[in-house]
């Protein structure tokens, strides 16, 4: 069936059915999804995140139902899929969740054989917009464990390139500080382009070329890079990431997720649990979120916040008082 992946796994020592479904999802099937099945996946993993930090979702919108004891069930806006795009009867999610839908794999040990997939039964209420599914608890258990290396900002990032080859090179390039080579061959291979553009200079010119423009034009990272010869024949790149001033998370997309998803994935617990004794809201928090994130990237941000929550309690106002003397601090750094 066009579309299917099925990745058969032999019984390996010491190799459980959870360690198939991470190396599936987020290192063969992660290559193949386009730029609306990557897109689900980030927001499942988003969701993941506001379940680890305690994060109180709206129950209007979003719901993760553990009723069951090996598969829950997910619900979320189909707007949280999309950036400023007219999805005419949402034909490009439906046909999003139908290919993730398909994308199975199998599973054999010693005792057992099974055969599942990332997403079952998807199904859109029309009248509220909303899609829900069913997910493998294995399969939840792995967005958990990649939701913890991967903040709510490089999700962000990514969720909002408009093609999967810019998102791939993001997620290649984010963590990365010193240069690094790929060859052709294998970038062919995880981003499941074995058949396409079998000229390199091609496949420089649509895949790497066009994912650094967009990196460029969007992202706080990006990179520059050199082919590298064998003989008279390109068969490896050697690639530079750098990071761009100017492109950090001041922006719109960046206040989005924050007005969506809360504040825990960019304030340590022990910084909550100071700016609370202050006397911070979440509410408090989202709306002076980037001042605090200055003030965590300049100042000793633990020790200041822990003289201020000694001295704002004689204050008739001690969330005004922290944030002016934050700004003070700013500025005394010049």
């Amino acid at each position: 069936m066009e579309g299917n992946i099925i990745i058969t796994e032999k019984p390996e020592k010491g190799r459980s059915s959870r360690q198939v479904v991470q190396s599936y999802i987020f290192t063969t099937a992660l290559y193949d999804f386009n730029v609306y099945e990557k897109r689900i996946i980030y927001n499942l993993v988003r969701l993941a995140q506001s379940q680890i930090e305690g994060v109180k979702l709206s129950e209007s919108l979003y719901k993760i139902e553990h009723s069951y004891k090996d598969y829950l069930v997910v619900e979320l806006p189909i707007s949280d899929f999309l950036i400023d795009e007219d999805d005419k009867n949402h034909s490009r999610i439906k046909a999003a969740l139908k290919s993730l839908h398909k994308k199975t794999f199998t599973y054999q040990d010693e005792g057992n054989w099974e055969c599942f997939s990332i997403i079952a039964n998807p199904k859109i209420r029309l009248r509220s917009s909303k899609v829900s599914f069913i997910i493998d608890a294995r399969v939840w258990d792995v967005l958990l464990d990649f939701s913890r290396g991967f903040s709510r900002y490089d999700l962000e990032i990514a969720f909002n390139m408009e093609s999967s080859y810019a998102m791939r090179f993001y997620e290649l390039m984010a963590g990365q500080k010193e240069p690094i080579a790929y060859s052709i061959d294998a970038l062919r291979k995880e981003f499941a382009l074995e058949g396409k553009y079998k000229l390199n200079k091609d496949f420089i010119r649509r895949v790497v070329d066009s994912a650094k423009s967009e990196l460029d034009l969007k992202s706080p990272v990006t990179f520059t890079y050199r082919p590298l010869k064998d003989g008279k024949k390109i068969t490896r790149i050697m690639f530079y990431p750098h990071r761009q001033e100017g492109k950090e998370p001041q922006d719109a997309f960046f206040r989005e997720a924050i007005r969506k998803y809360g504040t825990g994935a960019h304030l340590s617990s022990d910084e909550r649990r100071l700016l609370g004794e202050i006397g911070f809201s979440e509410r408090g928090l989202r709306n002076n979120i980037e001042l605090l994130m200055e003030c965590k990237s300049k100042l000793d941000f633990i020790y200041e916040l822990a003289l201020i929550a000694g001295k704002c309690r004689t204050k008739s106002n001690p969330c005004g008082w922290c944030i002016k003397t934050l700004r003070g601090k700013l500025q005394d750094l010049g």
